[in-house]
């Protein structure tokens, strides 16, 4: 009987003291000691400062690199060249670079709007279970020639006459990613999955005279974007018609706006 009493007498402590947390916590705290919430826009993972990524230099060269054409490959079907490849005892420990540069003279033809892809050789090759000819789908019909070679030699400028049949290089890397990616689900198919977008310097574009007239801004701008141009005039923005009260007699006009009697067009 006695430890049944102490049992309920230390129990109705026990939630007395929890019913005064409670409410002390929820007391609202004075209005002068309130502190606003501050907003961090911190990177989640900072790049160190002056890092870069291993072997980045000789990745840069090796992307540079010219290579001879193949003009003649050994035509053999798919299967037989990777059993092939594996009675040779080829594979991905046969990889000397982690990672490679797809940065090549024949894929930035035009303006260059993307970083170069850091492609994980043997990643992908692990991921392939080594199996070589998956990319590698050819090898120079010159007996003396590796087995593997690069992209670069097959696949170069559509622009040439050599082997106009051949795609070229830029057309290459994307159909073997993007339609391997798509048949295994699994990888980006999208640009900026492979590609970090390159900002523009417009300090290396922009031709402009000193001191130039906000019309001299605007053909400028047209001059590299013209079609944001032609967007513009159909917007909301642009097309805008609103009341005008200090207009002259104090007219409260509708029709004077940027799409009407309002000189705006800088």
């Amino acid at each position: 009987m006695r430890t049944n009493v102490i049992r309920v007498l230390a129990t109705a402590v026990l939630m007395a003291v929890l019913g005064a947390s409670a409410a002390l916590a929820a007391t609202p705290p004075p209005a002068g000691d309130a502190k606003p919430v501050e907003k961090s826009r911190k990177d989640l993972t900072p790049m160190p400062e002056g890092w870069t990524a291993l072997r980045q230099e000789e990745a840069i060269k090796q992307a540079h690199k010219q290579y001879p054409f193949v003009e003649d490959v050994l035509m053999e079907d798919l299967p037989l060249r990777q059993q092939r490849l594996r009675n040779m005892g080829i594979g991905y420990k046969d990889i000397k670079q982690s990672y490679i540069l797809l940065d090549s003279p024949y894929v930035d033809t035009y303006e260059k709007q993307y970083d170069p892809v850091r492609f994980m050789h043997s990643k992908h090759a692990a991921s392939l279970d080594g199996d070589c000819a998956a990319c590698h789908h050819y090898r120079p019909a010159d007996p003396n020639a590796p087995e593997t070679v690069s992209c670069r030699s097959c696949h170069q400028d559509t622009r040439t006459d050599a082997n106009t049949e051949r795609i070229g290089l830029k057309a290459a890397y994307h159909m073997q990613c993007m339609n391997c990616h798509e048949q295994m689900k699994k990888g980006p198919v999208n640009c900026v999955g492979c590609h970090t977008k390159r900002s523009v310097d417009h300090k290396e574009l922009v031709r402009l005279p000193e001191n130039p007239k906000p019309q001299e801004v605007t053909a400028e701008c047209l001059r590299c974007h013209q079609e944001a141009g032609d967007d513009m005039l159909a917007t909301a923005h642009w097309l805008w018609r609103g009341p005008s009260p200090y207009t002259t007699e104090h007219r409260k006009s509708v029709m004077s706006g940027k799409g009407t009697t309002t000189l705006n067009n800088f």
